[in-house]
């Protein structure tokens, strides 16, 4: 038997729980099925024994998988991980968190059981590999690969299967892009998962949505996406939809998900979108209606105009229509002009002097 250990200490990424480490091994398990189709990925979870098994068909760990950085996914845009450090965090977590943790390493033949030791060198536990080589199976191996977590509990999994697409079966596919699925979860919204896996919640989506890792950028702990990536995403992915009805419906409700409808795909497509505010804002409201944005536009508003509040992307889109004819602003005429000249000073004035203005005017008109 040999040993590896890694110079990680039991507390590292505390906010980790057993649910994003799972999410790691899936996440391994699944980039390892991208990158080569015939390495199939599986799992199955055993409820009567609590024990959770990934596995796949012809993955190989070696020792030098286990230096941090170390990674056959740099740069490959269709794979999630990209820093080599997912599984040995997970791994960590898990024993962390008092699970069992096993790899069947068998198209090397060897067994790794992974635990916390006390280093003599840094005078605190640090995760430890074993390593056992294996002449013999007791079994004949379903995969190259397999990895076993035990002491996860009926509860555990089901929080587990709430942050993985690939387990779950409620939830229903809107709309399929090149970028992704728009996903509908029925009573809930805004929730962000990038190749099926659980990243973070955001609210301002009315829907929720399962990126393509090529099309979308997550922080080194995978919880966290930019803003305007989310944003730019899901207008991508609506861009393309048939259903004029239902984006129309997103972009009156000034929803997220298509807060950049107008700027993205082909001028095409940004024009369909246009002609289409513009229809429906038209269709609701008369064609005499102008929309506006502000109480200051509002006040705008030319006579004979009616002016009709609505969101600044909505708005947007309307006005980038060719259906759309931007008003002729009321031109002031001299005698308008004269009385406001006459009202800026009349405090001034004397009675005589108000009654001679005013005898003006009146001849004037």
């Amino acid at each position: 038997m040999s040993k590896i250990e890694l110079t990680i200490a039991p507390n590292y990424v505390p906010n980790w729980t057993y649910v994003d480490a799972v999410r790691e091994l899936f996440q391994n398990a699944l980039d390892q099925e991208t990158q080569n189709p015939d390495n199939v990925a599986s799992w199955y979870y055993d409820s009567q024994n609590g024990t959770l098994t990934i596995s796949n068909a012809t993955s190989k760990l070696t020792a030098s998988s286990l230096l941090l950085g170390q990674t056959t996914k740099s740069g490959n845009s269709d794979t999630i991980g990209q820093f080599g450090e997912g599984y040995k965090i997970a791994t960590l977590v898990l024993l962390r968190e008092g699970k069992n943790v096993v790899f069947y390493n068998y198209g090397a033949r060897e067994i790794w059981r992974p635990r916390f030791v006390k280093s003599r060198r840094f005078g605190t536990d640090i995760l430890t590999f074993f390593i056992e080589k294996q002449a013999i199976w007791d079994r004949v191996p379903l995969a190259d690969l397999v990895i076993t977590v035990d002491g996860i509990s009926a509860e555990e999994y089901g929080h587990i299967v709430e942050s993985n697409l690939h387990l779950r079966d409620d939830y229903e596919v809107v709309e399929h892009t090149e970028y992704g699925d728009v996903i509908d979860i029925p009573g809930v919204n805004g929730k962000v998962f990038v190749n099926g896996l659980y990243v973070c919640d955001y609210q301002p989506y009315q829907y929720s949505y399962n990126f393509k890792p090529a099309h979308i950028r997550l922080d080194r702990d995978r919880k966290m996406v930019n803003d305007f990536d989310l944003r730019w995403m899901a207008s991508k992915m609506w861009s393309g939809c048939e259903d004029t009805d239902k984006v129309m419906q997103l972009i009156v409700d000034d929803k997220a998900d298509v807060a950049f409808i107008k700027d993205v795909g082909a001028f095409s497509g940004q024009k369909r979108w246009c002609d289409a505010a513009a229809d429906k804002f038209f269709s609701v409201y008369g064609p005499e209606a102008i929309p506006v944005t502000s109480q200051e536009e509002l006040e705008s508003v030319p006579t004979g105009r009616k002016g009709v509040v609505v969101s600044s992307g909505y708005s947007s889109l309307i006005r980038g229509s060719s259906r759309y004819v931007a008003p002729v602003p009321d031109v002031a005429s001299p005698l308008d002009e004269l009385q406001d000249w006459f009202d800026s000073i009349k405090s001034k004035l004397d009675d005589d002097e108000i009654q001679q203005f005013e005898a003006i005017y009146e001849e004037l008109q």
